[in-house]
């Protein structure tokens, strides 16, 4: 799925919690998980269409209306309601060619009409139409709003452009990238559910001889919401490390992001890859204290190659040695959190089961998507390899065969 992860060890990790949860049942309506932890379920949803080979997730609750190639949808944005203005300012808005977006009315901050390629169009301008450029321009003029006080209070960028991407069409592929990219392919902005697993090498001590497996270091980051606004790092429980090595100035760097990245609320992770002339970039991990000081520091970080941390006014950077960093999506397979490779389809999570529950699980799941702070929405899809393999999960996505 990552077009930029295929040097990375593509390992699928399972994360360990202390409490065993509850068991899951299911309703027309409710979700319950963990005894009384209560998930609503809306009427509406998202489907998998086909398309000619190339499959689109559509939302099942908005038809959308429009021309042929293009649609509008209505996006309700729920910020905090003491800090949400009443009025849209006639000057908040974004005029594309491909992703436009508007208020619904010029006395709510909170409704807004997106026009988007509909299923049909995607077609259309997929050949003609450098779509990445247009989304990473529409991703910038959302920041840019934001920062104007255009959009409810207390809602990230990054929460605006995923409330505004559940709303449109979408190549089903590509459903990740365009919920936490703006440029598609390359980097990924961080959000609760994504995981980050760092594995090193421990140098020898001079008392101890190389014979024997290679003593190494793994610890997992899960990336949890901060007070206020943001997201940060927390790591999960203690890094797991082999006798007889020790930290150098880089592993302790490494183990200490947490603290490193303690005053920049929004992250970004650049993914190990070649971006250039065919020089290999190293992972980062990048810290602002908004948006539109994290895209000019990739920016500066993007006219190098290989890509190189630079510094920046009041922002954080760090490198990863090649080969040492996996970013993973915490999901949910019957009440059980489950990590998965970032982008992974339903079909390649569920390689983590043993394959006869593998089988039954596959045949009878369901899968809910998170659409607000108290509601998931059902994605439909067809219950057999191939259909499992065109869906790509996201970040607390929850998977449900025990009905």
């Amino acid at each position: 799925m990552l077009r930029r992860t295929e040097m990375m060890e593509p390992g699928i990790t399972c994360g360990a919690f202390a409490a065993k949860l509850s068991k899951v049942f299911l309703s027309a309506l409710v979700l319950c998980c963990s005894g009384c932890f209560h998930h609503k379920v809306g009427s509406g949803g998202f489907r998998l269409e086909e398309n000619g080979g190339a499959p689109i997730l559509v939302p099942t609750d908005d038809e959308g209306s429009g021309e042929s190639k293009f649609r509008t949808s209505t996006v309700v944005l729920s910020g905090d309601s003491a800090a949400t203005k009443n009025h849209a300012r006639d000057d908040c808005g974004i005029n594309g060619e491909v992703f436009s977006l508007r208020a619904a009315s010029p006395f709510d901050s909170k409704r807004w009409v997106v026009r988007s390629p509909s299923v049909s169009g995607w077609n259309a301008v997929a050949g003609q139409i450098d779509v990445d450029s247009h989304w990473k321009s529409f991703a910038r003029g959302i920041a840019r709003m934001n920062e104007e006080g255009c959009f409810p209070g207390g809602l990230s960028s990054l929460q605006i452009r995923i409330a505004i991407a559940q709303r449109i069409p979408l190549p089903a592929d590509e459903v990740p990238l365009f919920f936490y990219s703006d440029r598609r392919i390359g980097f990924a902005d961080l959000a609760p559910g994504m995981q980050l697993r760092l594995e090193r090498f421990v140098r020898t001590a001079k008392s101890v001889t190389a014979e024997g497996p290679p003593r190494q270091w793994v610890a997992r980051y899960d990336v949890i919401s901060r007070p206020g606004e943001g997201v940060g790092l927390k790591m999960t429980g203690k890094p797991l490390r082999g006798s007889g090595g020790e930290l150098g100035s880089e592993d302790k760097e490494l183990l200490s992001l947490s603290q490193r990245f303690t005053h920049t609320p929004v992250l970004r992770l650049f993914l190990e890859g070649v971006y250039g002339a065919g020089k290999v970039s190293h992972g980062m991990l990048i810290g602002a204290q908004n948006q539109e000081q994290l895209d000019a520091l990739a920016g500066l970080i993007e006219q190098s190659d290989p890509a190189k941390c630079v510094s920046f006014q009041d922002t954080v950077c760090t490198e990863f040695p090649l080969g040492s960093l996996t970013l993973s999506s915490r999901v949910w397979i019957d009440g059980h959190p489950t990590s998965c490779l970032f982008g992974e389809s339903l079909e390649g999570c569920l390689r983590s089961l043993p394959p006869s529950k593998r089988r039954v699980t596959l045949e009878r799941a369901k899968v809910f998507r998170r659409v607000a702070s108290d509601r998931y929405a059902q994605i439909y899809f067809s219950n057999h390899k191939d259909g499992a393999a065109q869906l790509r999960l996201l970040p607390g996505d929850r998977i449900e065969s025990r009905h």
